[in-house]
C-alpha cells in the first residue's frame, strides 16, 4: 500500500523540529474582526493566543505584523520572533 501524496501544509505540519522547544516560539499569524492576533509557544509547552498590547508568558506584546511580532521583556527589552523557516 503507497502512501498518499502529502500537501505543502501537510509536509510542513509534520516537519521534524521546525520549532525550538527551549525558547518562545512564534507558531501562527492571523486577523480577527478586532485586528491581528497570534499563537505564541513557550519553553514549557503553554501556548498563548495574544493581540497588541497583552502581557502574558513574561511579556507584553508590543506589535504583532505580517511576518513578527515584537514583545517587550520585564527588563524594557523588546526583540522580535519569526515564523519558523521551514527549508
Amino acid at each position: 500500500m503507497t502512501q498518499p501524496d502529502l500537501s505543502p501544509a501537510e509536509e510542513q505540519a509534520t516537519t521534524p523540529d521546525a520549532l525550538d522547544l527551549d525558547s518562545l516560539t512564534l507558531i501562527g499569524l492571523f486577523s480577527t474582526n478586532e485586528g491581528p492576533a497570534a499563537l505564541i509557544r513557550a519553553a514549557n509547552g503553554q501556548v498563548a493566543r495574544i493581540v497588541p498590547g497583552m502581557r502574558t508568558l513574561g511579556v507584553t506584546v508590543t506589535a504583532i505584523g505580517d511576518t513578527q511580532v515584537l514583545l517587550t521583556g520585564a527588563d524594557g527589552v523588546t526583540s522580535a520572533v519569526y515564523m519558523p523557516r521551514l527549508d
